[in-house]
């Protein structure tokens, strides 16, 4: 039966290819069938925490919410933290604006970038890095007993060690590097996706963990809702507004 996979914020639909032709596939072509627009639009909206730790034993928690929309031309989403500061995230597929787009709702009072106070960017949970420019494919490996084929992407001077799994075609570890990918040296930041939950055969990521030299941040989406769009979309699904106040 024929399952859809749907990651923070990016959807990616397992069309049935087996791993065995999914690894014989040329490092370009597999790419492009991870990246593709999906012929099924569908939407997904989460709820948890993020908690992040520090080596000083500075320990911050907040609540974060993201929402998503999948079409076949464009992935529109959303994540709100703490209800004091909001991103849009649009990664669009075709045209002269293809590419990832991200516009703060607004600015917290203090004017800082509270995701950043956790370690985190708004593109790490929409996993637009799976669109940077292509250097080489790496060794194969084996995480959580699934095999994965290992990319080396590249955006400006910031490199992503990518590890997708062959068989239903999501990234499951990213490390990245700045300026150059040495693999004897330590990356300066990981994200690795733990734990999944089946919502109406859409497969969301609930468990995202990220840690860098002094650092780590779990993130758990526990209120999960997803479905296709031709069911119905929630009126609520984007947040137009923060809070007064915050």
């Amino acid at each position: 039966m024929t399952k859809y996979l749907l990651l923070p914020v990016i959807l990616l639909l397992h069309l049935g290819v087996a791993a065995q032709s999914a690894g014989e596939l040329s490092s370009e072509q597999f790419l492009d069938l991870l990246r593709r627009p999906r012929g099924v639009e569908t939407w997904g909206k989460l709820s948890g925490r993020i908690e992040h730790v520090r080596s000083d034993g500075k320990k911050l928690s907040a609540p974060v919410y993201m929402a998503m929309m999948f079409t076949q031309q464009q992935i529109y989403s959303q994540v709100v933290v703490d209800n004091r500061q909001g991103y849009f995230i649009g990664q669009t597929f075709e045209g002269t604006d293809a590419g990832t787009s991200v516009l703060p709702m607004h600015k917290s009072n203090s004017g800082d970038e509270l995701l950043g106070e956790y370690g985190l960017r708004p593109e790490d949970l929409t996993m637009s890095f799976i669109y940077w420019d292509f250097v080489e494919e790496l060794p194969r490996e084996t995480i959580s007993m699934r095999e994965c084929r290992v990319f080396l992407l590249r955006k400006e001077h910031e490199l992503v060690r990518l590890s997708v799994n062959t068989e239903f075609l999501f990234p499951m570890r990213a490390s990245w590097y700045k300026d150059k990918y040495d693999p004897q040296q330590p990356p300066y930041r990981n994200l690795e996706a733990t734990k999944f939950k089946e919502v109406r055969k859409l497969w969301l990521v609930t468990r995202l963990q990220l840690n860098g030299p002094g650092w780590r941040t779990r993130i758990d989406f526990t209120e999960t809702e997803a479905g296709l769009r031709e069911g119905g979309t929630p009126a609520d699904l984007f947040i137009k507004e923060l809070p007064k106040g915050k």
